[in-house]
């Protein structure tokens, strides 16, 4: 089997389980267990931080994939894909920039001698947090769609 191809399937699952870490987080985070939500998302966010970096190591190993070979909508597929990752990477780091700045509220601690949180940063904090896992869901099934094109054209 082609060690890209390998590599991608490889990647899909990467993302699998951060998505599914990601909507576990938020499932904690409704609850208002905050302490397993930071890990659920510290653990998606250390399986993008492993993917950027086996995705340099792969192009300085293996290289770029190729896309002559690819239909019109095989290369729409995948953009769409890496506009929903792109947007679940900025999305993401605001609700982390915004998730830092809670930390030290009631919110978190549940401590009532501790302040309360602004409600400006819980709000956005909430929505960049669901905008990232509904991109990155999202993002997801475009790459499932993206990996069957690899596939197919490998004739697998």
């Amino acid at each position: 089997m082609d060690p890209k191809l390998l590599f991608w399937t490889a990647a899909l699952l990467d993302l699998a389980m951060l998505v599914g870490f990601a909507l576990v987080g938020v499932r904690y985070a409704r609850r208002g267990e905050i302490a397993r939500h930071q890990r659920a998302m510290r653990i998606a966010t250390l399986l993008v931080l492993g993917f950027l970096g086996a995705y340099l190591a792969k192009v300085f190993v293996l290289g770029r994939e190729d896309q002559a070979a690819w239909s019109t909508l095989d290369v729409w597929v995948l953009r769409i894909h890496e506009l929903f990752v792109l947007v679940m990477l900025v999305a993401g780091g605001v609700a982390w920039t915004q998730g830092r700045r809670l930390r030290e509220t009631r919110l978190v601690s549940h401590d009532p001698s501790d302040p309360e949180p602004d409600p400006v940063t819980t709000r956005r904090h909430r929505i960049a947090g669901r905008t990232a896992v509904v991109a990155g869901v999202l993002g997801f099934l475009m790459a499932i769609g993206v990996l069957a094109g690899m596939y197919a054209r490998a004739s697998l």
